[in-house]
């Protein structure tokens, strides 16, 4: 797990780092007194698995707002807020879309750190495990089903195109469909799609993220518009 503490106070900073290193989850630790150096990390495509933010920022509460910024670029790096103030900001914790997964008070309790960092250590052994298996000429590769946006199939070859590029694997599209989670729908006999990626449906195809499109059979047209917003308000 690699883990970045960010306080602007040099000596609560160094302090929560010795607390981490106590706890004896497996480990890497990066540090930030300034917030930017974090996000640009982020941006460099650098993978930051959970992050313990300091609430309080020269006065303000400026590290709800920075965590709202990572949720925009990384959605899966998940946020443990720290405070001296918890009753002050028990309550605006909630009010910005962060991937929150704990709230500790200064000084930390070495009990609530460790189980706020396994409860994060074992969401990220269950996100591993959900990933899909493509094997492809002797390789294989784990994807993040959150990450694929459509998967094609032609002759004896899919197609997986995700957020990260496109990988192949000799399997079909059925049995690729049965080992997804249940966001994924076929919209034509070749095309399988993410309906969290969808961005517009037509008569005659869907558009994705990324600029992308496949098409729709006239036979499939009814269900995938059902089950789409289905799904969406189940999500609400």
């Amino acid at each position: 797990m690699r883990i970045a503490v960010c306080d602007d106070q040099c000596n609560s900073l160094e302090h929560i780092i010795t607390q981490v290193r106590s706890v004896g989850i497996q480990c890497e630790i990066l540090s930030f007194q300034e917030v930017s150096d974090l996000l640009q990390k982020i941006k460099d495509s650098e993978v930051i698995d959970a992050v313990l933010m300091d609430i309080e920022w020269d006065g303000e509460q400026k590290g709800i707002e920075y965590a709202s910024e990572l949720f925009e670029l990384s959605p899966k790096t998940k946020i443990i807020f720290v405070t001296g103030f918890p009753e002050r900001y028990s309550q605006q914790i909630f009010l910005k879309n962060t991937s929150l997964r704990g709230f500790i008070s200064k000084p930390i309790d070495t009990d609530i750190l460790l189980k706020n960092l396994k409860k994060i250590e074992d969401e990220m052994i269950l996100e591993e495990n959900r990933k899909l298996l493509l094997k492809f000429s002797g390789t294989v590769v784990a994807v993040d089903p959150d990450d694929i946006i459509y998967i094609e199939s032609r002759l004896h070859t899919a197609t997986v195109h995700s957020k990260n590029g496109e990988h192949l694997c000799y399997e079909k599209l059925d049995t690729l469909a049965k080992r997804l989670p249940g966001q994924f729908i076929q919209t034509h006999k070749s095309f399988l799609v993410n309906m969290d990626k969808i961005q517009l449906i037509e008569r005659e195809r869907v558009i994705l993220e990324e600029k992308m499109e496949v098409p729709i059979s006239k036979a499939r047209y009814n269900k995938l518009y059902e089950s789409y917003f289905c799904y969406i308000r189940s999500k609400l």
